[in-house]
């Protein structure tokens, strides 16, 4: 990939799409955590769906992520933004989810 040719470093419609869906899915993954955790009948309810809590966590992760790349692939919205930004907001999100896990399990 050459870095000053431009149209070698866009993203196909796709890619840059579900880049958007899993920066999403990150911070929503990390906010549910914080509620779910917080809220003794949302675990519970979350629970009777699956058996588990954290089952029901994942699925509502992997829905959402799944949702939102088809809605921004199809949308055209996510291919309008830079691959440099849409990877470094992935990266940003990841980190920001990783501390802010970290902290609320550490001290939660």
């Amino acid at each position: 990939m050459n870095p000053g040719n431009a149209s070698q470093n866009k993203l196909s419609p796709a890619t840059a799409g579900y880049v958007m869906a899993a920066t999403v899915a990150v911070l929503f993954n990390t906010v549910l955590a914080w509620i779910k955790d917080s809220s003794p009948a949302l675990n519970n309810f979350m629970k009777s769906l699956t058996g588990h809590h954290w089952t029901t966590h994942g699925l509502a992760d992997l829905i959402l992520f799944l949702v939102l790349g088809m809605v921004f692939s199809k949308s055209g919205m996510a291919e309008k933004m830079d691959s440099g930004r849409l990877i470094t907001a992935l990266i940003a999100a990841t980190a920001v989810a990783a501390l802010g896990l970290g902290l609320w399990f550490a001290f939660v």
